[in-house]
């Protein structure tokens, strides 16, 4: 989960150092990491079955349109901003994780993730007015929240029945699928890529498609209440990766917020990390994940 969310905040600068506008980028995002997991998996000797394929299938559908939303939103507003406001997703996670996944969402869990979120508040209101800052920006970031809250619940329900590769094979393949019409209908040019554009796609899929195969993975193994929790610290990674590489500023709010941020993280895991150990004591013949 934490190699994920390091691999996504640097690799979501190379979204806006690319000239491609955001719908053609997305499109060829979805394409090449749709191809290269298939050839990964038929290389490896597994296959598609029709199951896999339907399972996954409404995973797709909701990532193209969560791609959608989330390029444009890097395109138009500080990348900063749409990491925070997607690190809002926990709130909405642990409304629904109860009654679809029977975990239990203690007041610990509850606290710590109001007191986050107020970190988080306090990261936006460092970014907001700043020059890259836009209200359109932040209202695209606020439909990829909804939508990627949908993907994250559904892979996760999907990841009961079906292996990560085969999962994000699938998953790409349809998001591709559904961007296609997307972008040929927005009259944005899908040609003209230079030299330089094609590396950053390149090495933007290879990042990027890792780090979902990473979540997929993952998802067998962590609570969702808390691996979600775990992304909140996405905006802190997405503040320093846009510092160092496109120059966005980080204000002395962002700081502040991203200090909350991680503290209340580190107070959730080690209360995850101490029930997980104490579930160990009480089943010691249960195999280990």
């Amino acid at each position: 989960m934490l190699a994920a969310v390091l691999v996504w905040g640097f690799t979501n600068t190379l979204i806006k150092l690319s000239s491609q506008p955001a719908l053609p980028f997305a499109l060829y995002r979805l394409w090449m990491g749709a191809l290269g997991l298939l050839v990964v998996l038929r290389a490896s000797g597994r296959r598609l079955t029709w199951p896999a394929v339907r399972a996954s299938a409404p995973g797709g559908a909701l990532l193209a349109v969560e791609i959608t939303f989330f390029f444009s939103a890097i395109k138009h507003t500080s990348i900063a901003d749409v990491a925070v406001i997607s690190a809002l997703q926990p709130a909405l996670v642990l409304l629904v994780a109860g009654p679809l996944f029977g975990e239990r969402v203690s007041r610990h869990e509850v606290g710590w993730s109001v007191l986050s979120l107020l970190g988080v508040l306090l990261v936006t209101a460092g970014s907001s007015g700043t020059p890259v800052w836009s209200l359109y920006g932040d209202l695209l970031a606020a439909g990829s929240l909804v939508a990627w809250t949908a993907y994250f619940l559904v892979s996760k329900r999907a990841r009961e029945s079906v292996p990560a590769l085969e999962y994000m094979a699938v998953v790409f393949l349809v998001a591709a699928l559904g961007v296609t019409p997307l972008a040929l209908a927005s009259g944005q040019p899908l040609g003209g890529l230079r030299g330089i554009d094609w590396i950053l796609l390149v090495v933007f899929v290879l990042g990027a498609s890792g780090g979902h195969v990473l979540l997929a993975w993952a998802h067998s193994s962590v609570d969702v209440t808390v691996s979600s929790l775990l992304m909140l610290a996405s905006p802190v990674v997405s503040a320093v990766a846009a510092l160092l590489i496109l120059g966005e500023p980080i204000r002395p709010l962002t700081v502040a917020g991203g200090v909350v941020v991680l503290g209340s993280l580190a107070a959730i895991l080690r209360r995850a990390a101490g029930a997980g150990e104490a579930a160990e004591l009480e089943s010691p013949d249960l195999p280990r994940i």
